[in-house]
């Protein structure tokens, strides 16, 4: 049968008039001009500049905006001009917010799904009352008059001219005519207020009235007929069964399902949601609109699906019927989209439509009151938003305030879904004229799913799918999905060994949004007919209310109603790529995001073209809905693996990457790698509380370090392993509490390939060995003749060491802790510990890369039956080895703790040589009375010459062994295990003085 379209609409590229009047008149703009300076987003982003010393001198907030590309400045505001502003908060504790949103996101954190309740947030997160107050009387003192703070305390609305604006925040404002000749007016200056209230303060959102949001959606192609129009009104008023596979306005259209279009049915199986009247009761999805909703395209829709879903409407600085009407062929048509996506997919559930005022005349502040108001209102279990604007245009306290918005969203079990624009990888091309790669806000977001699109076409029982780009196939369209990397928002701990970008890599996700075989809908055109039409439509504004409907369909499932809504989305999504992709994700391959300038190419895996990849629904929800699952605590025994085994190495992809599309890449500078210990090289996949690892950085990029701690906790101030250079290759061993997942993270500073291998672990049973802290003996000096016959370097080469019956350690011991240093190196080596008579392993204990190294390295090493082990030196080096304990059925127990830095001589005076330190143990970071032994990460750094280290309990006789041994100018840490004092104390000596920091990770006894 013919296809037979009407003659209106023409290709579906950029949908004419979607986007608000100021962004529509910069397309055009010279790209020799910034539209808004980029700005590095934080939770205090106040920043001085100028004022005098002293708490109520002027301090700048953020930065002012530029004059947007194209436009010119026009003169100053009038001062009467009347200004709707907020001033937005922090949260009392960012840091805690982050971490709680971490652990609620977290399977096994005793907080994992335990949201806060509806209007929880402002007692536990948001500012105190005192701040509120603080930062209100400010603002009086400085002429204004503050409003009534939001329920959640996070901002205070203002309403002041001009002149009291620019009084107050110390700014000038002027007027900016753009190129169509309408006039804007900005701030000149960073708004300023008094030292002590600025620190509250993430920014001032409505100083200036530009702004560039936009939907993100095709032009619509029209289905009908053009006999047909006149009868549409009947229609809409008689609904029939629910029909996944739509009413005959698109069935008899010509078009294909399938191959020109995706009813909701034939959408639904292709992502393997169920598509049922029921689907989604229960839940609430609620959608971000900047327009006037047609009610009678919705009815028309519902009639044709056959639905009676409940479609309700929240209006935020606007009333019903105020705006434009919805009527064009352009007005009305995203939320139409969003609405009638959703009615498809999850009639079950209810929609609320959340309106603020038309686009075209939208400001931020009108934007941040919707978001705002659609999460207080926390009615709604996943939030979708279609709209967005480049993040390079974007004000830093519009981005702020938005950030804080979301994260509390996650703290209360929403999920929130964006649209990740429709321009490639050039987000800001139709705003600046701009061709740089960029990405859309707030799919960028840290706490948002971004989603991107593709191409989409069945064929019998195969269906396949690309990435939408209408540039590059026949079609002659101009959209793409949006995708790349943020400019504003740091590497996140979801993406890690996923996306190895040096920030936010976008999107996250992806799903249907090519117009041509994209979404049917209905809309409004008067220039063809009074009544609704049907047409088909794409872009990312399709399949942004896609994956909100996939959400709701998990949370409606049974396994989220036992364990909890999903939630913030992103941790969970990246966990379930890691551990099964091919069943939770559809990867995409093919295809780029070039439109305007080269973009990125579609790879299996992660890319930043369709992220993820789309939904496979059955799977996706067992591991949305995770069961809670319990960290394991308390005394634990340890179990020594017969030979280490690699975790983690991001040279070959060895637990680095999705779980079937192994990384190569290196561990970016700020990324976290989350790394797999339960189940994994032989330990159980449950009970473990603790695990030894042996990390190495190789192919270093500069001076960095590495931190390591339980998965969905916070982040330490500790570090593991510490480096001072490029080209290094160095290791440490660390006692690492094991999260209720079975992860431990590990972060670096500087860019680097990382490496973690297992030597053992520790479970909270009695199956395992206790430990017995030792005087630290030396059991091997190839320098002096110590246990060997011999003083010369040893060069590739094994060395058979006695252990049993030698320093302290009995007969009945099963595994010895041994401080390991390498010393007088020639060239690069390393040295490997291992059982005597074992198959050497392929996993390195101490590594070195230079000539005239001394480096330290603290191992756990099984003895073999014939009380020995084995130490092989690859290079050559001299080598000493210090006991410092034994495993065996007696003995002590070993608890873990979260890490603590107990000690930093930076903030108080360098330990100088030949001078002992005490430091006090018991007391510190939970750690009772009376323990045996203490294991800490110690490390010099500021080291003034070549030098050692000694720990050893307080009271006690210092041993002739060293921890630590460095060469001047050198950072170095090690772990060590040392007895405590009967007062709760340990002491450090060193021969050469340093700075000495010691982190703690648990104790025995």
């Amino acid at each position: 049968m013919a296809k037979k379209v009407h003659a209106a609409p023409g290709r579906p590229g950029p949908a004419a008039g979607k986007t608000g009047r100021r962004a529509r008149v910069i397309i055009a703009a010279s790209t020799a001009v910034v539209a808004l300076t980029v700005v590095t987003a934080t939770a205090n982003s106040a920043v001085a500049q100028g004022g005098t010393a002293g708490s109520d001198a002027p301090k700048r907030i953020g930065t002012a905006p530029r004059v947007p590309a194209g436009a010119t400045a026009t003169g100053a505001t009038a001062s009467g001009t009347t200004l709707h502003l907020s001033v937005n908060l922090a949260p009392r504790d960012p840091q805690s917010l982050a971490d709680f949103v971490t652990a609620v996101s977290t399977p096994g954190n005793s907080l994992y799904h335990h949201y806060l309740a509806k209007g929880q947030f402002a007692s536990v997160f948001g500012p105190t009352q005192a701040t509120i107050a603080e930062v209100s009387q400010a603002l009086k003192t400085a002429g204004l008059t503050p409003g009534k703070v939001s329920s959640d305390g996070l901002s205070i609305p203002v309403t002041a001219t001009v002149a009291k604006a620019s009084h107050a925040f110390d700014t000038g404002f002027r007027n900016i005519r753009l190129k169509d000749g309408t006039t804007d007016y900005l701030n000149t200056s960073a708004p300023a207020l008094p030292r002590y209230v600025a620190a509250s303060v993430t920014g001032i959102v409505g100083l200036s009235n530009f702004n560039a949001i936009t939907s993100h959606h095709s032009a619509v192609r029209s289905a009908s007929k053009p006999s047909s129009a006149a009868g549409r009104s009947s229609h809409a008023v008689a609904p029939h069964a629910y029909s996944p596979g739509l009413c005959a306005d698109f069935t008899d259209s010509g078009y294909i399902d399938g191959t020109d279009y995706y009813s909701p049915g034939k959408l639904a199986g292709a992502y393997k949601m169920t598509s049922s009247a029921t689907a989604g009761a229960g839940q609430t999805v609620a959608v971000f609109e900047l327009e006037n909703v047609d009610a009678a395209s919705i009815a028309a829709y519902q009639s044709c699906v056959g639905t009676n879903t409940s479609v309700s409407n929240v209006f935020v600085d606007t009333t019903s019927g105020a705006g434009a009407p919805p009527t064009d062929g352009s007005v009305g048509v995203e939320s139409a989209l969003d609405i009638e996506d959703l009615i498809g997919l999850v009639p079950g559930a209810s929609i609320i439509d959340y309106q603020g005022p038309d686009a075209t005349s939208a400001s931020d502040q009108n934007v941040i009151d919707v978001y705002h108001r659609m999460v207080t209102d926390d009615k709604a279990q996943v939030i979708s938003t279609s709209w967005g604007e480049c993040e390079g245009v974007e004000s830093s306290a519009t981005a702020n305030a938005e950030n804080t918005i979301f994260a509390e969203a996650a703290a209360q079990g929403q999920s929130v879904v964006a649209a990740s624009g429709d321009s490639g990888s050039s987000d800001c091309y139709r705003v600046t004229n701009s061709t740089a790669k960029a990405v859309d806000d707030p799919a960028s977001q840290p706490y948002v799913t971004g989603v991107g699109g593709t191409t989409m076409t069945t064929s019998g029982s195969t269906t396949t799918q690309k990435t939408w780009n209408n540039t590059t196939d026949s079609t002659g369209g101009t959209g793409s999905t949006g995708g790349g990397t943020s400019s504003r928002w740091a590497p996140v701990v979801y993406q890690g060994g996923i996306a190895a970008t040096t920030k936010r890599a976008v999107p996250d996700v992806s799903a249907l949004a090519d117009p041509y075989t994209g979404y049917p809908i209905y809309f409004q055109d008067s220039s063809y007919s009074a009544n609704p039409v049907p047409g088909f439509i794409g872009g990312t504004s399709g399949a942004a209310p896609t994956w909100a409907a996939a959400i709701v369909q998990a949370n409606a499932g049974t396994a989220c109603q036992a364990n909890g809504q999903v939630g913030f989305l992103n941790n969970a999504l990246y966990k379930a790529a890691r551990s099964s992709y091919p069943t939770n994700f559809w990867d995409v391959t093919s295809g780029n995001n070039s439109v305007y300038a080269t973009g990125f190419t579609a790879a299996a895996g992660y890319d930043q073209v369709t992220g993820l990849g789309s939904p496979k629904e059955t799977g996706l929800t067992s591991s949305l809905c995770a069961a809670k699952g319990t960290a394991a605590t308390g005394a634990s025994t340890f179990h020594p693996l017969s030979s280490p085994k690699r975790l983690l190495d991001t040279r070959n992809g060895t637990g680095w990457g999705l779980s079937s599309i192994p990384s190569t890449k290196p561990l970016v500078a700020g990324g976290t790698a989350p790394v797999k210990v339960e189940g994994v090289g032989g330990i159980p996949s449950s009970g473990v509380t603790g695990v030894v690892l042996n990390l190495t950085v190789t192919g270093t990029t500069g001076a960095g370090s590495v931190t390591a701690w339980a998965d969905g906790t916070s982040k330490p101030s500790t570090s593991n392993l510490n480096w001072t250079g490029a080209s290094q290759t160095i290791a440490a061993s660390a006692t690492v509490k094991v999260a209720g997942d079975g992860v431990v993270d590990l972060y670096t500073n500087s860019a680097t390939h990382l490496i973690a291998d297992v030597q053992g672990y520790y479970t909270s049973d009695t199956t395992g060995s206790n430990y017995t802290a030792l005087t630290p003996a030396r059991l091997l000096d190839t320098r002096s003749k110590v246990g060997i016959p011999t003083n010369t370097k040893i060069s590739n080469a094994v060395i058979s060491l006695k252990v049993r019956g030698h320093g302290g350690v009995p007969t009945g011991a099963t595994s010895v802790v041994l401080n390991l240093t390498a010393t007088q190196t020639v060239g690069g080596g390393y040295l490997e510990a291992y059982p005597e008579g074992a198959t050497r392993p392929t996993a390195s204990n101490v590594n070195w890369s230079a000539t005239g190294t001394t480096i330290p390295n603290l191992v756990v090493v099984p003895i073999a039956s014939d009380g020995n082990v084995s130490l092989y030196v690859h290079g050559t080096s001299h080598v000493i080895a210090d006991v410092s304990g034994y495993f065996s059925t007696s003995g002590s127990a070993f608890d873990t703790v979260t890490p603590l830095r107990l000690l930093d001589t930076r903030k108080t005076t360098p330990l100088g040589s030949g001078k002992t330190l005490a430091l006090q143990i018991s007391g510190a970071d939970a750690i009772p009375t009376g323990v045996k032994a203490v294991v800490l990460t110690v490390t010099v750094t500021g080291t003034t010459g070549s030098g050692y280290l000694t720990a050893w309990a307080d009271g006690a006789s210092r041993p002739t062994a060293s921890n630590l041994n460095w060469v001047k100018g050198k950072t170095i840490s090690n772990q060590v295990i040392v007895p405590v004092g009967s007062n709760g104390k340990v002491d450090f000596y060193t021969n050469s003085t340093t700075n000495v920091l010691a982190d703690v990770a648990g104790y025995i006894g």
